[in-house]
């Protein structure tokens, strides 16, 4: 009998579905990751809401769903194609959410039903490729050197995550200024935001989360004045090989599957395709 439970404690949600999560540990790098931060915010008596949807047969995993209120709903892989049944069930619940991220077919299925069932048209804002990487394969050699991003630099970060923000990301999911300086703080805390230098001068960003075993490399970006001159796969590809000799077992990253630009950079650095995410945007009804 199909079923949907319901899960606000991270925790409980990994015990129940981390092993199956964990056998495609790219693909569900988002979920995972979402997961180990409310929980580590639990941990520390902060608030950690999440809202973590599990549809099952008989007890048998079928498909999970993330959200952070009031983010995007993050769907994983589905063992069969009963996908509706979530829909309907969260639909009935009155969840809100400004978008649907998750495997191509999964997001597709679901997005479709949902404007079946609340109206809202969806739009595929992003067509992505999951890539993941083993090995790096060092680019041509270019000026300057990796360095994390040190406390000085935080009104620095915070601009340009603002500017990936504004570039990339659909409009419900832009960040606000204090969003912006906040993630700055907690990046540049963890040591989690790194840059590219020439000659002590910031000329490219990237950052990483991820889980014990895969890190995921986010955040790229390098400022119009400074393209074209290989800051991004430089700070890609070193950053990613950092990773790799903390003890990673391998690392992965989004792309904007219509940038070809982006593309070609990180697969010339040794990134494999791995799996297609769908972006959509739920328009207002």
């Amino acid at each position: 009998m199909l079923q949907v439970a319901f899960q606000s404690n991270p925790q409980d949600f990994l015990k129940k579905c981390g092993k199956r999560l964990a056998e495609n540990e790219v693909e569900h790098n988002l979920i995972l990751t979402l997961c180990q931060h409310a929980q580590q915010k639990a941990e520390k008596g902060e608030k950690a809401d999440i809202r973590c949807s599990i549809l099952s047969d008989d007890g048998n995993f079928i498909l999970a769903a993330v959200q952070t209120p009031p983010h995007n709903l993050v769907l994983s892989k589905a063992s069969r194609p009963e996908i509706e049944q979530l829909a309907e069930t969260l639909a009935e619940k009155k969840f809100t959410f400004p978008g649907i991220v998750g495997p191509s077919d999964v997001a597709s299925v679901f997005a479709n039903k949902w404007t079946e069932l609340t109206g809202q048209q969806p739009v595929e804002y992003m067509d992505q490729i999951i890539y993941m990487l083993k090995k790096v394969l060092l680019p041509p050699a270019v000026e300057g050197e990796l360095r994390p991003a040190a406390k000085d630099d935080t009104d620095l970060v915070a601009a340009w995550i603002l500017a990936f923000s504004k570039s990339a990301l659909p409009k419900a999911e832009q960040i606000s200024e204090a969003a912006a300086a906040r993630q700055a703080k907690e990046l540049i805390r963890d040591g989690r935001m790194a840059f590219w230098t020439v000659k002590g001068k910031p000329v490219a960003q990237a950052s990483f989360s991820g889980t014990d075993h895969v890190a995921r490399i986010n955040r790229v970006y390098t400022p119009p004045e400074n393209r074209g001159h290989g800051y991004a796969s430089a700070v890609v590809a070193h950053l990613s090989q950092q990773q790799l000799d903390q003890g990673k077992k391998m690392c992965c990253l989004y792309a904007d599957a219509r940038n070809p630009v982006s593309n070609s950079i990180y697969r010339k650095i040794g990134y494999e395709f791995a799996d297609r995410s769908s972006l959509y945007v739920l328009e207002k009804v």
